[in-house]
């Protein structure tokens, strides 16, 4: 008996068999030192490279990058840094800088997904730009499939010893 993935019905056959895993790891969760903080905290990391769902996951984000592009966006931090330096301050402005504490760790997943679903089928965009036949539904399931119920594994040191833990992300319960 194969493996029939559950996209292998919503894309064309061709393109679902070269996203069809063809054998996947747990992905790994680990945390990088906030080394600018003055107390010690971690940012998350999600390594899912190599998973089941990393081919979907990449085929999705190159198609709905274009929707996340606009005048605020900033996609080159060097250019950005250079640009800014050229902006004039008047002496009575101030300029200031914001930080953002845990952006995408509270992002709802399903709430997300509705929205791109409608910015990619404004005036039937995404079926327009890749020459696809999906209805809004087909989209919103794949988009599922790749970025909730995610298993992963977790290397956590308490002192000389080393643990490994599998959970489920909560990202469905939103």
């Amino acid at each position: 008996m194969s493996y029939i993935p559950r996209y292998a019905n919503i894309l064309p056959k061709s393109l679902a068999d070269t996203l069809c895993p063809k054998g996947s790891r747990l992905a790994h969760l680990y945390g990088l030192p906030k080394t600018h903080k003055p107390e010690l905290s971690m940012r998350p990391i999600l390594s899912a490279t190599g998973t089941y769902n990393y081919p979907l996951a990449k085929w999705l984000e190159e198609k709905l990058k274009p929707l996340s592009t606009n005048a605020c966006a900033i996609s080159d931090i060097f250019q950005f840094s250079e640009d800014i330096r050229n902006i004039p301050v008047e002496t009575d402005h101030i300029l200031v800088s914001y930080d953002v504490t845990a952006l995408f760790t509270n992002v709802p997943a399903h709430e997300t997904i509705t929205i791109l679903v409608e910015k990619a089928f404004k005036e039937n965009w995404f079926n327009d730009t890749y020459n696809l036949n999906f209805t809004k539904d087909q989209p919103a399931d794949l988009l599922k499939l790749a970025t909730t119920n995610q298993l992963f594994h977790l290397m956590v040191r308490f002192t000389s010893k080393w643990r490994a833990w599998r959970w489920v992300l909560p990202l469905d319960h939103y």
